[in-house]
């Protein structure tokens, strides 16, 4: 009859040693063996088991050298160590995804205020002028006490806050004396990261900071919201572009993706709260790095802190990083004009054949690691300069932000 099975005429041990001396695998035995005595075994399962144990009984593998007992050891250690990862940073995402929802549920618009930046009457027919600000390194929560810096350096909260009205007042005279020389109507404010101090960056870290991150982050978030909106007494339009830095990091080095930072946190918390003020328009994205056009002219942006350093700048390893991106953005047909950084903490502006590097300086000035691991301090400094439509960047400025001590202190 027509599609009637036929028994088969050996047993199901004969036909698996058939099947094995033709070079099929264990896995094709079991399948096929199956498939002819099925009903010889009570489920499939069961089959596996005992055609697998047949198997390993009539063929015994050989005996496993040293190399193969290593190298299983050290698969297994490697599996068991990706899936460790794995679970831990499930763990981080899911704690940043309930920091990032009940962030979002706080947030709420500032109300808009009629700001209007003050007019200069200028005589003279000169071009018009765009300032920019660079603002990296604040650190805010970092805690230097005077006294365990033998009084060399001291820094608080405290002292942030009127760092930041030093800073305006800083930006408000350069803006007032220039615009009556030539029209100024817009500020860019590049963002380039450390903007909070983080808190598991290095071992020891928690004993030098005043405030846990979330209140890091609250705060920092409030002056620069404060500062914003100030700077707008002097301009038209204020255009943030902001990158991240290395201490806002959520997780180890490496850990997590670059933008999981309270860096990003902060940009994404600030351009909420101002959306309804169209005189500031933002460019955050989740890029390490940004380029910002001014009139001709490419402001390439990124922190710094995969550029190796020892005791101060390295300029070598600057210049190769500079050169490794121009090669790097001519693939997207891109391409730079200056190229500003941050992180170092050392001020300083490197001049190039064909561009302009700027390093900026930070907020605490000399921490406890540099000032007595490396003998070695800087005045707190953020960098202003200014854009010409033709001539690129012209003057430029230190704002210093040192505060000075209380009477009664050294």
């Amino acid at each position: 009859m027509r599609n009637q099975k036929v028994e088969p005429t050996i047993t199901w041990r004969e036909f698996a040693r058939i099947l094995h001396e033709e070079g099929h695998t264990e896995e094709e035995i079991i399948s096929k063996v199956y498939e002819q005595y099925g009903p010889n075994f009570k489920g499939k399962e069961s089959s596996a088991r005992t055609v697998k144990r047949f198997l390993r009984e009539e063929y015994p593998p050989p005996p496993k050298t040293f190399e193969d007992e290593v190298s299983e050891r050290r698969t297994s250690i490697i599996s068991s160590e990706v899936a460790r990862r794995d679970k831990k940073l499930l763990t981080k995402i899911a704690v940043t995804d309930m920091i990032v929802d009940s962030i979002k549920d706080i947030i709420k618009d500032r109300p808009l205020r009629d700001i209007k930046p003050f007019k200069v009457n200028v005589d003279r027919n000169y071009s018009e002028e765009t300032i920019v600000l660079m603002i990296s390194d604040i650190q805010a929560g970092t805690y230097i006490s005077d006294e365990a810096s033998g009084g060399l350096n001291e820094y608080n909260w405290e002292i942030l806050e009127k760092q930041f009205v030093q800073l305006y007042k800083g930006l408000e005279e350069i803006v007032t004396r220039h615009k009556q020389v030539a029209p100024i109507s817009s500020l860019h404010v590049h963002l380039i990261g450390d903007i909070v101090e983080g808190y598991d960056i290095f071992k020891g870290q928690t004993r030098q900071i005043d405030r846990e991150i979330t209140e890091q982050a609250i705060g920092v978030k409030d002056l620069l919201c404060d500062f914003l909106l100030k700077a707008l007494h002097l301009f038209d339009k204020i255009h943030v572009v902001a990158v991240p830095g290395n201490h806002g990091r959520i997780g180890s080095k490496g850990e997590n993706l670059h933008y999981v930072s309270w860096d990003y946190i902060v940009y994404k918390w600030m351009q909420s709260e101002l959306k309804n003020y169209d005189r500031i328009t933002w460019q955050i994205t989740k890029s390490w790095w940004q380029i910002d056009k001014i009139y001709g002219f490419n402001f390439l942006m990124f922190h710094g802190d995969d550029i190796r350093s020892w005791q101060g700048i390295p300029y070598y390893g600057i210049d190769r990083a500079a050169k490794n991106y121009r090669e790097l953005l001519e693939l997207m047909g891109l391409s730079y004009n200056y190229l500003e950084l941050g992180h170092f903490h050392v001020p300083s502006e490197l001049s190039g054949v064909t561009t302009e590097k700027f390093v900026n300086g930070c907020w605490p000035g000399g921490s406890l690691y540099s000032m007595k691991g490396l003998v070695t301090a800087n005045y707190p400094i953020q960098k202003l300069f200014a854009v010409h439509p033709t001539q690129g960047v012209t003057y430029r400025y230190p704002l210093r932000l040192t505060i000075p001590k209380k009477k009664g202190t050294k």
